[in-house]
């Protein structure tokens, strides 16, 4: 009985097979009988052919037919599942599975909606942390601001920091209000770290921490504006910007200027400029063109024409202030 079955299930493959053969038995006597003339060739040809395709075509319907047969419907259980007295039984369904509660995303917060009363403005970051004291000066330098304590050879010129605190528009503010504190914290900490500052280089100096590298007249008066009037002095080399500790009447230091580091030479104060020359002329007693050199090699200058006017203007001014005296052979000594 297995063998019956394992024949019938497989019958359709020697169906094809013995089809197959056919059609091929068809083509060799069609032709072979052609060639002979043979009329009784080319029938039995031709009926072999008909023969093959009905067998090919028969198991190829069986083929068909059978796998449709054997798949099984939605919900019924596939052939020798369950117990073989439930034969007979309806086919089975599967159990319903319990409604799943949906998963609750979390919801996207959303902006709140603005208000068309009040329009928003710009954001502006706290201030930075600078606290716009001499503290940020270093020691040597604040030490050298004392009247009476300088070094002889002068100290070297300190800059103060250039990272970026704010953009451009911290310095287009209409009201004095609206000016951010950083605004103000940069002007302080640059005139007790580079005081005494000319005032074009002070606002230069802040500008650039601002993102403005060429200021306009309101960001000029942006900066100025957080400038105490008591730390400007106008002289007639210029305006310029004094540390609160320092007095320019009774300073004495001077800060000569480093390889890395470029001052213009109207620039610097002539009571710095003074108090250099000063300097030179205690170590030794030079002549008007020696002193000239010495002077703007303490602040790393060539002699140009315009620098030589300006450390013969100051040669003058230390004259009448009593700094130096010039003797009949045109040497200049210092006197304190």
């Amino acid at each position: 009985m297995g063998q019956v079955q394992v024949f019938a299930k497989f019958g359709w493959v020697v169906g094809l097979l013995a089809g197959a053969f056919s059609i091929l038995l068809g083509i060799v006597g069609y032709f072979t009988g052609i060639d002979h003339a043979s009329m009784l060739e080319i029938v039995l040809a031709v009926a072999f052919l008909v023969l093959g395709t009905a067998l090919a075509g028969a198991s190829m319907w069986q083929l068909v037919a059978g796998d449709r047969h054997r798949r099984p419907g939605p919900g019924v259980p596939p052939p020798g599942y369950g117990p073989s007295w439930n034969a007979g039984a309806p086919p089975m369904q599967a159990p319903p599975r319990p409604a799943t509660p949906p998963i609750p995303y979390p919801q996207v917060p959303r902006d709140p909606p603005e208000s068309p009363s009040y329009p928003r403005s710009p954001y502006t970051p706290p201030s930075a942390p600078i606290t716009p004291t001499v503290a940020h000066a270093p020691e040597w330098q604040t030490r050298t601001r004392t009247a009476h304590h300088w070094l002889p050879t002068g100290i070297p010129y300190a800059s103060a920091p250039t990272g970026v605190l704010g953009s451009p528009a911290d310095l287009d503010r209409d009201s004095s209000a609206a000016i951010p504190l950083r605004v103000r914290d940069a002007v302080r900490e640059t005139i007790a770290i580079e005081g005494p500052i000319e005032r074009s280089q002070l606002v230069a100096r802040v500008a650039q921490r601002f993102g403005v590298h060429k200021p306009s007249e309101k960001q000029q008066i942006c900066v100025l504006g957080e400038v105490p009037e008591s730390l400007m002095r106008a002289t007639s080399s210029g305006v310029f910007v004094w540390p609160s500790d320092v007095d320019p009447s009774t300073w004495r230091g001077f800060r000569f200027t480093p390889p890395t580091v470029s001052r213009a030479i109207d620039t610097i104060s002539a009571e710095e400029i003074v108090n250099a020359i000063t300097q030179v002329a205690q170590r030794n007693q030079h002549s008007f063109d020696e002193m000239v050199w010495a002077t703007l090699t303490q602040f790393g200058h060539e002699r140009t024409g315009a620098a030589e006017d300006r450390i013969e203007a100051c040669l003058t001014m230390a004259v009448r202030r009593g700094r130096l005296a010039r003797d009949p052979d045109g040497r200049y000594r210092a006197l304190v």
